[in-house]
């Protein structure tokens, strides 16, 4: 049972999400749909969670604070681009699993560039499942490989 609750904390978590909960799980002996289909729903429900944070705590004013108004200048001024691309940027942003570049920091990118959050929610969670199923294959295909030279 301890497995899972670490899987679970694993994935809410900003630096290991998902995908760090996909690997921990699968490392666990935990079946491998379960681990995949726990991390990657924990994970997308922090989405909303993040959301309603950053709205409590005026994230957006906070952001127009520290980084002054040439970053809101530079929002205004290509504010028909980013909801154009912002979008698609987002995706192939989360899509890509790297540090840093899952649903907490999409989710703090979208309050900045004040895309819409619907829309955002949407493609973050697409973002985590396509990152997630990288990891997913990716760790299972070295393990295979792995197995084969050793």
């Amino acid at each position: 049972m301890i497995k899972y609750l670490i899987l679970i904390v694993l994935a809410a978590l900003p630096i290991s999400e998902a995908r760090g909960a996909i690997i921990y799980g699968l490392g666990a002996s935990i079946h491998p749909a379960v681990a995949f289909s726990l991390a990657v729903v924990i994970n997308i429900l922090m989405i909303p969670v993040l959301f309603w944070v950053l709205r409590q705590a005026h994230f957006r004013k906070l952001a127009d604070k520290l980084f002054g108004k040439k970053m809101k200048q530079k929002i205004e001024k290509n504010k028909d681009v980013l909801n154009k691309y912002g979008i698609l940027g987002l995706l192939i942003f989360i899509a890509i699993p790297l540090p840093v570049t899952g649903a907490w920091t999409g989710t703090f990118v979208a309050e900045i560039l004040k895309l819409n959050r619907k829309k955002s929610f949407i493609v973050i969670s697409i973002g985590v499942i396509i990152a997630a199923l990288l990891v997913f294959f990716g760790f299972n295909g070295t393990m295979f490989l792995l197995g084969k030279i050793i």
